[in-house]
């Protein structure tokens, strides 16, 4: 099989051309790596436009790079997208390094391009030696299992990224460096030679140039031996996030991870790192949690916006925006039928003449029923403060502190946070919205009038 079949079968096998209609920007810098992965695109007659970024860091050569690349896209007939950086400028302005402003300027561009032009996704030309490369940067700089799996075949950059949403494809991932220019020469394909690559003045260079023909004296096949360690780490990586998700539950919008069970691991703080790095959480704070796992009461915030609440049997993750503990407190009239609460929730109000019978139970925690002619309006919507007192019903008209109550009922700290009161006009609470009506208004043999209150959550 030439390496022709060995891409197209590549490029179908992993679904990157799965919007066939649509078609795909490639990024080419001029250099052999994205001058044969456009002309294998070119001759697979796959649909695609080219983007040459000139980011002016190598003076005439620069501009030839970009004029070399644009010729190659008028013979090809495909759109061709050129641009030039103040790249150093950016880099000094941002105090980021040459190679991260290139990266970032170069993604952003790319961005914007497939959004304008609905094009699929951006394809890049790494190879397997860009993998090992990687792994090999990451294993020194110090990395968990995500880092030692390789470049991903398929990245799309999630919510928090500048990026959001681009989709970026590697298709050049089944084949190394050597092979690429051999089919080159084979093919007549022209390219142009970055002299920055023959410097060991970056890491990568320093990997590239002496690292790896050292591995190559140990393993003549140390690429494909590598490319089969990286499937390895990476299908146990995918298999550990499976199996972790079993300590974790969603309950109304927050991450429930629970402490019992994670402290029976054998490692419980790389498991926190590896279920919240996404949140923002770094290595110390997973480090804290995990020794914190028999205690409560502490909270972490990540740099992604997330509040993380060691509580009684849980590690409560939620978004620190979504607790809202200062909304405005909430009048209603006796004419007002139904009301909006400000977490989206409402509460209906019936008011009825009462039928004769026997006073029943009710189990709905949603729904409670009382003797209308207790109530006293306007009555009061507003969130539990300290301090704060009521007679829970069944305790036949004793007063307890709602935090009590609140312990009692083994409740975490962000649910008590997030507690509901209705309160009459002479400040007596008359119900812990989900929780227990107050003695004093429920319902009696001689109730002429009374009041349902539905609580839709």
């Amino acid at each position: 099989m030439d390496l022709q079949q060995e891409f197209f079968l590549f490029y179908s096998s992993h679904a990157m051309a799965a919007e066939t209609d649509r078609p795909v920007l490639l990024a080419v810098s001029g250099g052999l790596d994205s001058c044969v992965m456009a002309e294998l695109f070119h001759r697979s007659g796959l649909p695609f436009a080219i983007a040459h970024a000139n980011f002016q860091l190598r003076d005439e050569e620069s501009e030839q790079d970009e004029r070399f690349v644009g010729a190659m896209a008028a013979r090809m007939g495909v759109p061709y997208f050129a641009k030039k950086f103040e790249t150093l400028e950016i880099s000094r302005q941002n105090g980021w390094s040459t190679q991260l402003a290139a990266r970032n300027i170069r993604y952003a561009w790319f961005s914007e391009l497939t959004r304008h032009h609905l094009y699929a996704g951006v394809c890049t030309a790494h190879h397997l030696n860009d993998s090992l490369e990687t792994v090999l940067l990451n294993f020194t700089r110090g990395t968990s299992l995500p880092g030692l799996s390789g470049i991903p075949v398929v990245k799309v950059f999630d919510g928090d990224s500048p990026f959001s949403g681009l989709k970026v494809i590697r298709p050049m991932l089944f084949t190394d460096r050597k092979k690429l220019e051999s089919f080159a020469q084979e093919q007549g394909i022209s390219w142009r030679e970055d002299r920055s690559n023959t410097t060991d003045d970056y890491a990568r260079n320093l990997i590239r140039h002496k690292v790896v023909p050292v591995l190559e004296t140990l393993n003549p096949n140390i690429l494909d031996t590598a490319a089969r360690n990286m499937r390895r780490i990476r299908s146990a990586n995918q298999n550990l996030d499976f199996l972790l998700q079993q300590f974790v539950r969603m309950e109304n919008g927050q991450i429930l991870l629970d402490k019992a069970r994670l402290g029976q691991l054998p490692s419980p703080r790389q498991a926190l790192r590896q279920l919240l790095k996404s949140y923002g959480f770094d290595a110390e704070q997973t480090r804290q949690m995990s020794e914190q796992l028999t205690e409560s009461g502490t909270e972490w915030q990540s740099s992604k916006g997330f509040t993380a609440l060691m509580d009684r049997s849980s590690l409560i993750v939620y978004a620190t925006g979504s607790q809202q503990k200062n909304e405005p407190s909430i009048l209603i009239q006796e004419n007002d039928l139904m009301v909006r609460l400000p977490d989206d929730t409402r509460m209906f109000f019936i008011h009825a003449e009462r039928q004769t019978g026997e006073v029943t139970a009710n189990d709905d925690p949603y729904k409670i029923t009382v003797d209308a002619s207790a109530l006293r309006f306007p009555l009061l919507l507003r969130r539990w403060q300290p301090g704060d007192s009521f007679q829970p019903l069944g305790m036949k008209g004793k007063h307890q502190k709602l935090q009590d109550f609140f312990t009692n009922q083994k409740l975490s700290l962000l649910q008590k946070d997030q507690a509901w009161l209705l309160v009459n006009q002479d400040s007596a609470i008359i119900w812990v919205l989900g929780l227990r009506l107050d003695e004093r208004f429920k319902l009696l043999p001689s109730t002429e009038r009374i009041c349902s209150i539905h609580w839709i959550t």
